[in-house]
């Protein structure tokens, strides 16, 4: 390998290398780091948030020419890993890249040799990623990140050798300790495992190993999987989450936003297992809480370039999955409830609903437009049927139907839509829902069910009541109430 002058540690060619060695090395480690999974929640995705996260970060290398150098192109990595980050420890892996790459791209260190250079950039690294969340944890992947940067100084300084070394005898020395460190948890000591990202990275510098070495990708056959967990799958189950919230939230807010520098802080308020870090062209938040509404509401419409929000429980990868794509905040959590990626927002592009579907780990995805409006053409066609409604209150009934169907076959959904007969009223009276209905019903020939979608005039209580005398009005038909919508105040539909 051509060593980089400026660098001295690695080349464009050693960047690419590493990149995709280490996106092998993740999807071959995923199963296992998702079996110990249970820190900050027992959500068993640590292992596919990282495959996702290093993905997002490879498809940035291939896109770039690498005419910048070495060092531009490590930042590319970085950012695309942080742009593409899913789930908590996808985010603080991505800021450590975004971190190294600064440090391997500073004065000082592009003045040392090799083996400093790479000391200083995996300490910058260390505190890059401590700084993404709020409330740092010992005993997770920001300790052992901490860990590899102290046990890579001493070797520098002990006996000098090439950066493969001195980065080989610091990754060994903190997989050494790892179970000592992760014991120093509460939660992992309880539950008798290693953290999840601190293993995930370690894989990643494993990979790294293999590239200063040889100067290639580290391959299939070469990874080494045998010091890494084999638990089953009670690990996780038998775990209480340790932050709480049911729903994840994930947002790109653009960096112009007064309020972008405080969003951790403002997040915290509103949850858990919150992480915020900057991927060179808008900030990557990430909260759990139980109002993703609220978590939204903290950001101007106009400062949010892209809104996730999914459920931490989320159920194992189905044959297809369910992606919604609403306008409506204050209905993602009920989207979300449906097992659904919610993509919350106006004008979604084709990358970010291809992100959505991605995130469902489906083969196949059915996404349900709630009125949107989006062309064809923005859907992935690799896959993903397209469901097109009217509004919230018909992409309720289609989701309700989808649900009930064992296959989520969008048939499901498309004869739902066609069966339903529904009608929308701008009024908040209660009074509203009962002539709605009196209008429906004669039309709708064994009706065996009534939806109510609220708007944001009419609050929650009083919606609930609205659906409780409904249901006593008509003990033969099964009420759902949902809301609160961006559309009308009431949105009734008889099926």
């Amino acid at each position: 390998m051509e060593v980089a002058a400026r660098q001295g540690v690695l080349d464009v060619g050693a960047v690419r290398a590493w990149a995709h060695g280490a996106l092998t090395a993740s999807r071959a480690a995923r199963e296992r780091i998702d079996a110990v999974n249970v820190f900050p929640v027992p959500d068993a995705d640590t292992g596919s948030n990282v495959v996702q996260t290093v993905a997002g970060g490879v498809a940035a290398v291939e896109a770039d020419l690498g005419g910048g150098g070495a060092a531009a192109l490590l930042a590319v990595f970085a950012r695309g890993a942080a742009r593409s980050a899913r789930g908590n420890s996808g985010i603080i892996l991505s800021q450590w890249l975004v971190g190294l790459a600064g440090g391997l791209a500073d004065e000082g260190a592009t003045r040392a040799d090799g083996p400093s250079a790479l000391v200083h950039a995996l300490e910058r690294a260390a505190l890059a990623a401590r700084a993404a969340v709020p409330d740092p944890q010992e005993g997770t992947v920001l300790t052992v990140a901490r860990e590899v940067a102290g046990h890579a100084r001493r070797a520098a300084a002990g006996v000098p050798g090439p950066p493969a070394d001195v980065l080989a005898v610091a990754v060994d020395a903190a997989r050494r300790d790892l179970g000592r460190l992760s014991a120093s948890h509460d939660v992992l000591r309880a539950a008798h495992v290693v953290d999840a990202g601190a293993c995930a990275l370690i894989v990643v510098l494993d990979a790294l190993v293999h590239t200063l070495r040889t100067g290639r990708p580290l391959t299939g056959s070469e990874v080494d999987l045998g010091w890494l967990p084999q638990a089953g799958p009670g690990v996780v189950a038998g775990c209480a989450p340790a932050a709480g919230g049911a729903f994840e939230v994930m947002m790109l807010v653009r960096p112009t936003w007064p309020g972008a520098d405080h969003l951790a802080a403002s997040l915290a308020q509103v949850g858990d297992a919150v992480a915020v870090v900057d991927d060179g062209s808008s900030r990557h938040a990430h909260v759990h809480c139980d109002d993703p509404a609220a978590a939204i509401a903290l950001v101007p419409a106009d400062a949010r370039e892209q809104v996730v929000v999914r459920r931490v429980d989320e159920p194992a990868p189905a044959a297809r999955g369910l992606v919604v794509l609403t306008s409506s905040p204050g209905l993602a959590a009920w989207y979300a409830t449906c097992g659904a990626v919610t993509l919350v927002g106006t004008r979604p592009t084709a990358p970010q609903v291809a992100r959505a579907a991605a995130d469902t780990r489906a083969g196949r995805a059915v996404v349900v437009d709630a009125g949107l409006g989006l062309a064809a053409s923005a859907v992935p066609p690799d896959g993903c049927d397209l469901l097109t409604a009217a509004g919230d209150g018909p992409a309720v009934v289609a989701c309700l139907a989808l649900v009930a169907d064992p296959d989520v076959s969008p048939d499901a959904g498309r004869e739902a839509l066609q069966r339903v007969r529904g009608a929308g009223a701008l009024q908040a009276e209660p009074e509203v829902v009962h002539a709605l209905l009196a209008e429906l019903l004669p039309g709708a020939h064994a009706a065996q069910g009534v939806t109510l979608v609220h708007g944001r005039d009419v609050a929650a209580g009083p919606a609930r009541a609205v659906g409780d005398v409904v249901a006593a009005a008509h003990p033969q038909l099964e009420v759902v109430v949902a809301g609160p919508s961006a559309g009308a105040a009431w949105w009734v539909g008889v099926d």
